[in-house]
């Protein structure tokens, strides 16, 4: 995960994003997968990051995008790559005026967007002031719920973050039963409305609240993006974790949450697509090739795969991003 506030990426630091050596351009089969495979959640954040990252996204099979780019860059991103993106509206996130997210919904909206992101992370709201709750964002909510796009969140945190720099300014950041509280608020009052929920649902470490929330609201789904975050937490609890996606697999979508990057290069965007690729169509168990920096060095988790169904992933990698596409007419040319 990458903090919308922050305008500047962390460097690419090799003996972070390839610890373990491995050869990112060895062959990989495609992922069996009839039709296009969709990552539902990324971050193509330039233009001139578009060579790289399609060059590492055919290596690993993954064809077409939804993405958080730019207002700025999306035009661009859209002459120069017809029909392998779809853009999520986003605001300026360096801009905190709620008239220029207006603004921005708008346009991308003309621009073919049927989808919107709204980044509720506890660090985020703390330092913007706003929460999925307030009343600015409720008109956006209900602005883009009017237009009959699919309402998209980013609520939640590791626990990991909870545990650590949260819960040393519960003031200043809540709590998560507080925020769960507040999304469910929202999610009650437009539950005939889809809703998708980043990072499986900002909770990989509670599959009961998160099949709770998908019991109680039937038009949720969720996307498996976040890469480090997911390789920990999915690992640590390897067979709940395959149960909760076969019982749940017509609501659970690909996401990688790939971030470009101006030295962000093949090899970088490669480790995010190997750990995903490993993780859901594998049984590979072994070292995870990216540092996660929230675990000490000697300490760094394994990645366990789940080694899913095949029709488990040709839901997971296409049919559910299609469906839910769909519901708001829209669609990848296939």
């Amino acid at each position: 995960m990458t903090p919308p506030t922050s305008p500047v990426l962390a460097p690419a630091k090799l003996s972070e994003y390839n610890r373990t050596n491995i050869n990112f351009r060895a062959p990989i089969p495609r992922p069996k997968v009839r039709g296009l495979v969709i990552d539902a959640h990324t971050h193509l954040l330039a233009a001139r990051h578009g060579d790289a990252w399609f060059e590492a996204a055919k290596h690993y099979g993954i064809d077409a995008f939804v993405t958080m780019s730019p207002l700025e860059e999306a035009m661009v991103l859209q002459r120069n790559w017809p029909g392998r993106l779809q853009f999520i509206a986003i605001p300026k996130w360096q801009e905190n005026s709620f008239d220029d997210w207006h603004r921005r919904l708008e346009t991308f909206y003309n621009m073919g967007s049927r989808i919107i992101k709204f980044h509720m992370a506890p660090g985020t709201m703390a330092s913007r002031g706003w929460r999925l709750d307030s009343p600015n964002i409720r008109k956006i909510i209900a602005d883009a719920a009017a237009r009959g796009m699919i309402l998209m969140s980013h609520i939640g945190d590791p626990d990991t973050w909870y545990h650590g720099k949260y819960a040393a300014d519960v003031a200043k950041f809540g709590t998560r039963n507080d925020h769960y509280q507040m999304w469910e608020s929202l999610l009650s009052e437009y539950r005939n409305h889809p809703w998708l929920g980043a990072h499986l649902g900002g909770n990989p470490e509670d599959l009961i609240r998160l099949q709770r929330l998908l019991d109680t609201y039937p038009n949720l789904y969720l996307d498996s993006s976040a890469t480090r975050w997911m390789v920990r937490e999915v690992s640590a609890r390897r067979d709940a974790t395959r149960d909760f996606i076969i019982r749940n697999q017509d609501r659970i979508l690909f996401g990688s949450d790939q971030v470009s990057g101006d030295d962000r290069g093949f090899d970088f965007l490669a480790s995010r697509f190997w750990s995903h690729r490993k993780l859901w169509d594998t049984a590979y168990q072994g070292p995870a090739p990216i540092l996660d920096p929230d675990l000490p060095p000697e300490n760094q988790p394994t990645l366990r795969g789940l080694a899913l169904p095949d029709d488990v992933l040709q839901k997971f990698y296409h049919d559910n991003a299609v469906k839910l596409l769909a519901r708001v007419g829209v669609s990848f040319p296939e």
